[in-house]
């Protein structure tokens, strides 16, 4: 009779423990953050480096933000973010005019911001930095990094 009950209540137990082990090993999928990052270490001619951050405005818009870092004091600056990888000649994710140029100050900093569509994770993006006076192009500009996305 003792040898009936003590299975009835460890059967449960070893069917019901196998099933907990295996939800606990299924982590849920990692929910894309939206943000992504890029860095120009040494932008070609005008030396100084350049920042790219990028991050969610809501789930359609992402707003992206160009730092210029030990820039010639005002010196126009253009820019903008490329679907595809450094060297691709890819198609820019939004128009021209989304991009504004930036201007830098006297101490070599300048940041423009940008409206642009949600990246989607996954895909490749970057980031060129040209002359304002150029047609943008990925081999002519002042550098081009690759983004990256942030968990």
């Amino acid at each position: 009779m003792i040898r009936l009950a003590l299975f009835s209540v460890v059967a449960p137990l070893m069917v019901s423990l196998p099933l907990a082990l295996q939800a606990q090993d299924a982590a849920p999928a990692a929910v894309p953050s939206g943000k992504w990052t890029a860095t120009i270490a040494q932008l070609n001619v005008l030396r100084g480096a350049a920042d790219l951050s990028v991050s969610p405005k809501s789930n359609k818009e992402s707003r992206a933000k160009l730092s210029l870092r030990l820039v010639p004091i005002n010196r126009q600056v253009a820019w903008d973010i490329v679907a595809g990888r450094c060297g691709d000649e890819g198609r820019p994710v939004a128009a021209a005019a989304a991009f504004r140029q930036i201007l830098s100050r006297n101490d070599g900093s300048g940041d423009g911001m940008a409206t642009i569509p949600a990246l989607e994770p996954g895909k490749p993006y970057y980031v060129r930095v040209f002359s304002p006076g150029e047609v943008p192009s990925d081999r002519a500009g002042f550098g081009c990094a690759n983004l990256s996305e942030v968990p």
